[in-house]
C-alpha cells in the first residue's frame, strides 16, 4: 500500500502534461515488464525449437522485417505530429481528415509492395543470401514471403496504436504489441509437442498474430472515437501534402540511421561471420536491450508531450524535461554496466551451454546501445518539436559513414567491430542534435536548425 501510495504522488505531484506523462510511463513499464519477460521465454523456446543456423536465420528474416516496417514511407510517424497537434487544438474534423488519409495512403502503399516482393522474391536465391543450406530453398522462400507480406500488413494496421499515441495514450499501443507477442509465444510452444525446425510455422507464429490483435482492436477504437473515424469522405489530398513531406523526412530518417544501421547489423554478421555468430549476437542484444526498451518506456510519452508544450509555447517544461531524461540516461548507463557484470551468469541461466557469447561482445553491444539511447535522448525532443531537417542530414551521412566502415573491415574483428561501428555512428549524431536541442529550448535555432 506504501509502494501505492508512492506512486500516486509521484503521478499527481506535478503538472497535468507530466501527470499524463508518468501515469504511461508507470502503465507500460508493468506492459513492458510483461513484454521483457515474454521476449526472453522466447529466445530458448524458439532456439529449442529450431537449431541454431536455422534460429540465426529466423534472426536474420526478423531483421528484413524490420526494414519493412519502415516501408511506410514515414506516413504514420507523419500522422501522429499533426494528429497530437490536432488533438491538442480540440479540432477533431482536421484529425479525421489525417487519419482518413493516411490510412488510404498507406493501403495503397502496401499493395504496390506486395505485388513487387510477389514478382521479385521468388527469383532471388535465398540460400546464397542467407548464407544456408540447411533449408530447402522452396520452404525459405514461403517463409519470407509469408513475412514479408504479414509485415506489410502490419504496417497499415499498427497505426491504430499510432492515434492513441498522438493522443499521449501510448500504454494501450503497447498492450496491443505484447497481446500479439505472447500470443507467438504460445503457439511455439504448442507447436513444439507435435512438430520440430519448422522455420514457416515460426514465422506465422511471430507475424500473423499482430496484424489479427490491431485489426480486431480498430472496432472499439473507432466505436469509442467516432470523431476521426476514418471514412472515404473525408480523405483530403491537400493534407497528403503535409503527411507525405513530414512522413518522407522520417523515413529518410528511419530508413538510414534505424533500418540500415541497426537492422542491416544481423545481417552484416551473418554474411561476414556467419549464422551461429548471429545466434550469439542476438542474444547479447536481447539482454543489454533490457536498457533500450527501458528508456524508451520513459521517453516515449514524451514526444507528443514535448508538441502539446510546443504549441502551447510552453517552452520551460521543454527544457526541463529535457534534462530530466538526459539525466535518466546516465543512470540507465549505469545499469548497463551492472548488467555486463552479470552477463556470464544470466546467460548461463537463460540459454544454458547452447551458446557461448565473450565478454568483449556483451561490452559492445552496451557501448551501440548507451548510444542508441544518447541519440534518442535528443531526437524524442527534436521530433516531437518537428524540426528535422538537421536529423535527416546526420542519417544520411553517418549511415554511409557506417556501411563504408563495416565494408572495409569486413569481418575481421568479428561481430565486435560491426556493432562498435553502429555505436559510434550513433555517438556522433547525438552530439550533433544534442546542439540543435540546445538551441531550439532557448529559442536561438535559426535556419536549418529550425526546420
Amino acid at each position: 500500500m506504501i509502494l501505492v501510495g508512492k506512486i500516486i504522488t509521484f503521478i499527481k505531484g506535478c503538472d497535468e502534461r507530466t501527470a499524463l506523462a508518468r501515469k504511461n510511463v508507470v502503465i507500460s513499464l508493468i506492459i513492458k515488464g510483461v513484454a521483457m519477460l515474454s521476449s526472453f521465454v522466447m529466445v530458448p523456446l524458439t532456439l529449442n525449437y529450431l537449431d541454431n543456423e536455422a534460429y540465426g536465420i529466423w534472426l536474420t528474416i526478423s531483421s528484413i522485417l524490420f526494414w519493412f516496417t519502415f516501408f511506410d514511407v514515414g506516413l504514420g510517424t507523419g500522422m501522429r505530429n499533426y494528429l497530437s497537434a490536432a488533438m491538442s487544438n480540440k479540432d477533431m474534423e482536421l484529425g479525421k481528415k489525417y487519419v482518413s488519409t493516411t490510412f488510404f495512403l498507406l493501403f495503397i502503399l502496401a499493395f504496390i509492395f506486395a505485388v513487387i516482393i510477389s514478382l521479385s522474391v521468388p527469383f532471388i536465391d535465398l540460400n546464397t543470401l542467407f548464407n544456408t543450406r540447411a533449408i530447402k530453398p522452396s520452404t525459405l522462400t514461403f517463409a519470407f514471403l509469408l513475412a514479408l507480406y504479414m509485415t506489410l500488413a502490419f504496417f497499415v494496421v499498427r497505426n491504430v496504436g499510432t492515434i492513441y499515441i498522438s493522443m499521449q495514450l501510448p500504454f494501450v499501443n503497447d498492450v496491443l504489441s505484447v497481446s500479439g507477442s505472447i500470443i507467438g509465444i504460445i503457439i511455439i510452444w504448442i507447436i513444439s509437442f507435435f512438430t520440430n525446425g519448422n522455420l514457416p510455422l515460426v514465422v506465422a507464429a511471430f507475424t500473423i498474430p499482430p496484424v489479427l490483435i490491431f485489426l480486431i482492436a480498430a472496432i472499439p477504437t473507432f466505436r469509442h472515437y467516432r470523431g476521426i473515424k476514418p471514412s472515404f469522405k473525408a480523405i483530403d489530398w491537400k493534407l497528403s501534402h503535409n503527411i507525405i513531406g513530414k512522413g518522407i523526412g522520417f523515413f529518410i530518417i528511419q530508413i538510414t540511421s534505424c533500418l540500415v544501421i541497426y537492422g542491416s547489423s544481423n545481417l552484416f554478421v551473418t554474411h561476414f561471420c556467419g549464422p551461429s555468430e548471429v545466434t550469439n549476437y542476438g542474444i547479447a542484444y536481447k539482454y543489454i536491450n533490457l536498457l533500450s526498451m527501458l528508456y524508451v518506456i520513459f521517453l516515449t510519452p514524451y514526444w507528443n508531450a514535448y508538441t502539446d508544450a510546443y504549441v502551447k509555447k510552453d517552452m520551460k517544461w521543454i527544457g526541463r524535461t529535457f534534462k530530466k531524461t538526459f539525466r535518466l540516461w546516465g543512470l540507465m548507463t549505469l545499469v548497463g554496466l551492472c548488467l555486463v557484470a552479470f552477463a556470464p551468469i544470466f546467460y548461463h541461466l537463460w540459454v544454458g551451454n547452447k551458446v557461448t557469447i565473450p565478454c568483449s561482445l556483451s561490452l559492445c553491444t552496451l557501448f551501440y546501445i548507451c548510444m542508441y539511447n544518447l541519440n534518442n535522448c535528443a531526437t524524442y525532443l527534436i521530433n516531437g518539436l518537428n524540426k528535422i531537417r538537421v536529423q535527416i542530414i546526420t542519417s544520411l551521412i553517418f549511415t554511409a559513414l557506417y556501411i563504408a566502415t563495416v565494408i572495409i573491415i569486413k569481418g575481421n574483428y568479428g561481430a565486435e567491430g560491426i556493432v562498435l561501428a553502429m555505436g559510434t555512428a550513433y555517438l556522433l549524431m547525438a552530439l550533433i542534435h544534442f546542439y540543435q536541442c540546445q538551441l531550439l529550448i532557448y529559442n536561438k535555432a535559426k535556419g536549418i536548425w529550425n526546420k
